[in-house]
């Protein structure tokens, strides 16, 4: 048996590589996701829609119907 990669050294693109590759390696995929968490560089998005998101939203639905004559 292949030992694994030192999870904590190894770059962040490898380690990724290796958790696609070993589906059943919690340990790999906790520390993965761990990285992810804490490293800097990465864009991080909390999901759902804000208030401004809702704005812009209706705004944009407006302006279709306006265009298509459907003003319900």
């Amino acid at each position: 048996m292949t030992p694994h990669p030192d999870f904590q050294t190894i770059p962040r693109h490898e380690l990724r590589a290796y958790v696609l590759s070993h589906r059943e390696d919690e340990n790999a995929l906790r520390i993965y996701m761990h990285r992810l968490k804490t490293e800097p560089g990465i864009d991080r998005h909390q999901g759902g829609i804000s208030a401004d998101d809702l704005v812009e939203l209706n705004r944009l639905l407006q302006h279709s119907a306006a265009k298509t004559g459907d003003l319900n």
